[in-house]
């Protein structure tokens, strides 16, 4: 059921702005129960129809279909929180208790549909370094989503959200003091290592800047993510020996990507003896078949292999997997890094999965013996 059209929507991945932002508009509701309530949307929830109730302000980590159609109507006002890609992939490791990857795979399925917002007549976006103070920044939200409140309720409101500073408190001492889970701006990147930061910067930051730019991009996913064929749920290696049967030799990361027209090239290398072995690349989204493209290497070296797919679901996972089509007594293979380019699509065509759909691949040589 459509909402109603004085309702207000708010996102953002989980991190310490989103909490900070969805807590201020829990309060400033508490402040006119009469005229605004909020109401939590996880993935799986629907609105609730229309009749009597008031308007409704509506938070989400991982906004559902339901909630993100009425995103697609483009009548109801949106907040849109976007942290630091490293800092909320930190916020939310050490919340969960879940692993780097895990953490920003959660991460990817709460932002890969907001680039469909990035046209949205109504859509505010408030960043983790904005340059205004906190208070100016709770009036802008309550300007956004029509709240009202008299001096005394924003005054109580200002004392309950600003924290020591007041009125003088820019916005990073505002999520000091009030924001669970709060870490200095920096301080993230020194609970990584450096390849983990390259990983989560090459993964969200381009899935986030969607949101607002047309030429963000590429993402990148690099080895770090993938899974081993050989050792299922463990973390591949560069390097993957051939020997053996025909079988699957890199799978995953499952991250999420939106919905679209996608460009991907891949960085693989081959040793001598892999030569001539038939090589297939699949790609699903969830358990649908979006594209399969295949490669012969004709001598040993470093290849770039590209192909396109179109993803219409951004709710699904994405899945890449790199299989050997025979068996081999030798060689090896190495996937550096798998690189996707979003096209721009018509508006008026839309999205269309072609379901098993092979693609010709283009292979071209960046090195050799």
């Amino acid at each position: 059921m459509p909402g109603d059209p004085r309702d207000a929507i708010a996102l953002g991945p989980p991190s310490v702005l989103s909490a900070w932002a969805f807590d201020l508009l829990r309060d400033a509701c508490d402040l006119v129960p009469e005229r605004a309530a909020i109401q939590i949307i996880d993935r799986q929830d629907k609105l609730e129809p229309g009749g009597d109730r008031g308007p409704l302000i509506y938070l989400s980590h991982y906004p559902s279909a339901s909630l993100l159609a009425e995103c697609g109507n483009k009548r109801a006002p949106i907040l849109l929180c976007l942290d630091d890609p490293v800092e909320s992939v930190r916020c939310l490791r050490e919340a969960a208790s879940v692993s780097v990857v895990e953490a920003l795979r959660q991460q990817t399925a709460a932002a890969a549909s907001y680039a469909e917002l990035s046209s949205h007549p109504r859509l505010l976006i408030l960043h983790r370094h904005v340059a205004a103070r906190a208070s100016e920044v709770i009036d802008v939200v309550l300007k956004h989503f029509r709240i009202e409140l008299t001096s005394a309720q924003r005054e109580a409101l200002h004392t309950k959200r600003l924290g020591p500073k007041g009125k003088e408190a820019d916005l990073e001492s505002s999520l000091k003091a009030c924001a669970p889970g709060y870490a200095a701006p920096g301080e993230a990147e020194t609970r990584f290592s450096a390849k983990e930061v390259a990983m989560i910067g090459g993964v969200l930051a381009p899935l986030l800047e969607m949101s607002f730019r047309a030429d963000a991009g590429p993402i990148v996913w690099p080895i770090e993510a993938f899974l081993s064929g050989d050792r299922p749920d463990t973390p591949a290696t560069l390097v993957a020996e051939l020997t053996g049967a025909a079988r699957i030799l890199y799978y995953g990361p499952y991250f999420y990507l939106p919905a679209g027209s996608w460009r991907a090239r891949m960085m693989v290398g081959f040793s001598e003896g892999a030569k001539r072995t038939p090589f297939s690349v699949e790609v699903f989204a969830g358990q649908s078949l979006l594209a399969i493209a295949t490669m012969v290497p004709e001598d040993r070296g470093v290849y770039h292999a590209t192909f396109e797919f179109a993803h219409e679901d951004a709710a699904k996972a994405v899945e890449v997997r790199v299989r050997s089509d025979r068996g081999a007594i030798e060689g090896q293979i190495a996937l550096g890094n798998v690189e996707f380019t979003r096209e721009a699509i018509p508006e008026a065509e839309g999205v269309r999965t072609p379901e098993g759909r092979a693609m010709q691949n283009r292979v071209k040589r960046l090195g050799g013996r």
